[in-house]
């Protein structure tokens, strides 16, 4: 037996170094095809394989009808000749350790190609470099057409040191269906000469795995990724633009343009200039730009850093606009939209800072569909010059940092999203009623103002979810009574003539309304509540709306305005004092205080894990029949991990009852649930890898929060696939992942892929 080992063991050292021997350098001589032994220096009727090194000085060709293995590949004009690789067929190349693309000093083009369906790995790095500034006008570019596909698993690198004017081509071009997918860093330089550009056309993709650097410096005029026509860049890391170049006017820009190009940036969005622009750029209708994280600007003056949304364009933006310095600017023109959509809180930041000469925030037609629990804030007023569209999230504002309608703008919400704090309104409506949806962190209490016609007017609104403060309270003889459940103030300038306001409550049974017709608008006169009685009202699902008389528009020295009834049949509510909700070591405290409790029944604490869905966890009875304030407090043992949200719902004794304000807050715990892979094509897992899960629910959203997927899962068997078909079916794109449990509620975001 021993005799037969040391056999083996001879006979495997033989062909080891028989194969290292026969490690062979392939230079090419001549044009012509990669299997022809005619084109090598090496004799003996050779060509390349696996164990082989090529090096390519002339036009080869490969057509690959079979699977291909190279060892290293260099392709260069090195000899003052054409240099360069055609890859085409239905197979595969691949290269083991690196290639290496160079162009030299000479007036001829150097080029790598793949295209009708093959498939091309590079194991290793993969690198174009021009070793000196060439001013002939023959191109050097990296080729992807016809469906064919390329894959560097380790980092790519194109290094880019100009060319003469003549040259007008693109230094890599992706085109028909094509798709480059790159595993590791990936750097773009141009530092001299002319432009350099990554172009996408036709349904190309690309993958970027890792960071991505553009970089411009030197006397470079131009560094661009450009995407055209139904393409999509995919980069699953940061993004750094930066621009260093001696001229002013050079460019670094990534850019989406016409046709639905689509680019996703998992993170942060870095532009750097010093001296010269840098552009993130969404142009043309369908053409969008998601950035999961921040976009952050560095620019040493005006003009040098920008965003552009033009033309329809869209940026999705996950984060925050965030400038070092006192630079940079936003752009946004016909129909150009900038959308909010964390699933964190983001801040929409100043518009104009110190010193910025013309550079200022441009916000034009903005939409927030951020998920957090918590609403946007303000840093300063947002001016709006066409369209603010609140979708997911409400918007705090204050009397240093509101929102600000410009003459013809417009604005939209709902009870899932709306202005908490002060709008206002400056100049024409363009002959439309403008109705602006506000209200408070509890209640959605939107109020529509009639037509404005003066360019001069200006009218700012507010709401307020509790009973005006004005003590002892009278009323016109034809009131019965005013609803201490909240009230609107209202101011306006000289310059606005008269308005009918119309007023709207969310819950009729809420709000002690049983009859519509009975109710009026009422203002505060500084002595008495006013009649400005009802053009019309009605009932919108489970609210309603009264507009006040045609007749008797408020003169607007009134200021506070209320819901009101002409009778005694509608039973309007008076609020609750305080409700406060205190997270503590896996539970949550409760507390609250009434004002009186002349007709309380008792008290229903209500709680969900997702803000919408309600169910009761505690019965209080009232102290009942007091007119002084009461406190009451309890403890919610059984709170979940993440997310809690709490209201009261305050029952009268005839059955009609009242919300509180909703009070969220968050019971901390690590989570053990992982999401894998991601970008995803055929199958997602699940896992929990300290088994604290056993049984979850799991939802996937699309980026407009609609619901594609719903399922339970068991994660105490290992990680759990969700089925192929149910992934498959999903277009590829960014979604979200959310999974409940009894830990409470994760959001994880994942691409998936084609």
């Amino acid at each position: 037996m021993r005799t037969s080992l040391n056999f083996l063991s001879t006979l495997f050292i033989f062909f080891l170094f028989t194969n290292i021997a026969t490690a062979t350098v392939f230079t090419s001589v001549k044009n012509g095809e990669l299997h022809d032994p005619d084109v090598w220096d090496v004799g003996g009727g050779m060509i390349p394989g696996e164990m082989d090194d090529v090096v390519i000085k002339h036009e080869l060709d490969l057509n690959l009808n079979s699977k291909v293995t190279l060892k290293s590949l260099s392709i260069s004009n090195a000899d003052n000749e054409y240099s360069g690789f055609d890859i085409y067929g239905t197979d595969t190349l691949v290269v083991l350790t690196d290639v290496l693309v160079t162009a030299f000093n000479y007036n001829k083009q150097v080029y790598l190609r793949t295209g009708q369906q093959a498939t091309v790995i590079f194991e290793g790095n993969c690198q174009f470099l021009r070793v000196a500034e060439n001013t002939s006008d023959r191109y050097f570019n990296f080729s992807l057409e016809d469906e064919s596909k390329t894959f560097i698993k380790g980092d790519f690198r194109f290094d880019y040191l100009g060319a003469g004017a003549g040259e007008n081509n693109r230094e890599i071009n992706l085109n028909q269906n094509s798709l480059l997918d790159v595993a590791g860093t990936t750097t773009f330089i141009n530092s001299g000469g002319e432009d350099f550009n990554l172009v996408m056309y036709y349904k190309a993709q690309a993958f970027f795995r890792d960071s991505v650097m553009l970089i411009l410096n030197g006397t470079g005029r131009e560094a661009a990724i450009t995407l055209h026509d139904s393409t999509s860049l995919h980069i699953l890391s940061s993004v750094s633009l930066f621009n260093s170049s001696t001229a002013s006017n050079d460019f670094t820009k990534l850019r989406v343009r016409e046709s639905a190009g689509s680019l996703y940036i998992q993170d942060n969005v870095y532009m750097e200039s010093y001296g010269a622009k840098v552009k993130l750029e969404a142009e043309g209708s369908g053409g969008d730009i998601t950035v999961g994280g921040d976009i952050v600007m560095e620019a040493s003056a005006q003009d040098e850093a920008s965003i552009n949304i033009i033309e329809g364009g869209e940026v999705y933006l996950g984060g925050d606009i965030i400038r070092q310095s006192d630079f940079g600017k936003l752009t946004m023109e016909h129909d150009g939209v900038l959308i909010f959509n964390g699933s964190t809180p983001q801040t929409i930041p100043e518009g104009k800072l110190p010193n910025s000469g013309t550079d200022s925030l441009f916000f034009k037609n903005v939409r927030l569909e951020n998920t957090a629990p918590e609403a946007f804030v303000l840093l300063e007023d947002l001016i709006v010059k066409d369209v603010l569209v609140l979708t997911n999230n409400n918007l705090k504002t204050d009397s240093t940092a509101m929102v600000i309608l410009e003459d013809g703008a417009t604005i939209s919400g709902s009870s899932d999203a709306y202005i908490e704090g002060p709008i206002k309104v400056m100049g024409a409506t363009g002959g439309n009623s403008l109705t602006l949806p506000v209200g408070t962190n509890s209640a959605y209490a939107p109020i529509t103002l009639s037509a404005i016609s003066d360019p001069s007017s200006e009218v700012t609104v507010e709401y307020l979810s509790e009973p005006p403060p004005f003590g002892v309270e009278t009323f016109e003889n034809s009131l019965n009574s005013v609803s201490g459940d909240g009230h609107w103030i209202v101011e306006k300038n000289a310059n606005t003539g008269d308005l009918n306001i119309t007023l709207t409550w969310e819950d009729s049974n809420e709000s002690g309304i049983t009859e519509v017709n009975d109710m009026a608008v009422a203002g505060w006169d500084g002595t008495e509540w006013r009649d400005f009685g009802q053009q019309s009202a009605g009932i919108v699902g489970a609210g309603g709306f009264v507009e006040s008389s045609l007749s008797e528009p408020p003169p607007f020295g009134v200021e506070t305005f209320a819901l009101a009834s002409t009778s005694s049949f509608n039973s309007l509510p008076v609020e609750l004092k305080k409700f406060k909700a205190t997270p503590r070591s896996g539970s949550i405290d409760l507390e609250w205080q009434t004002e009186s409790e002349v007709n309380v029944s008792h008290f229903l604490v209500e709680h969900s894990i997702d803000g919408r869905n309600y169910e009761t966890i505690e019965y209080v009875k009232s102290e009942g029949g007091i007119a002084t304030p009461a406190q009451y407090a309890i403890n919610n043992v059984s709170a979940f991990f993440g997310w809690n949200y709490y209201r009261l719902r305050m029952v009268d004794q005839d059955g009609s009852y009242e919300y509180s304000s909703i009070e969220a807050v968050k019971l901390e715990e690590n989570t053990s649930i992982i999401v894998y892979p991601n970008p995803v094509k055929d199958v997602l897992y699940i896992q929990d890898t300290e088994s604290f899960e056993e049984e979850v629910r799991v939802e996937i959203f699309d980026r407009n929060s609609s619901k594609l997927f719903e399922n339970i899962i068991y994660l105490n068997n290992g990680p759990v696939q969700l089925a192929i078909e149910d992934i498959q079916s999903l277009p590829s794109g960014y979604y979200i992942v959310k999974i409940t449990g009894k830990s409470g509620c994760q959001f994880v975001n994942f691409v998936k892929a084609e």
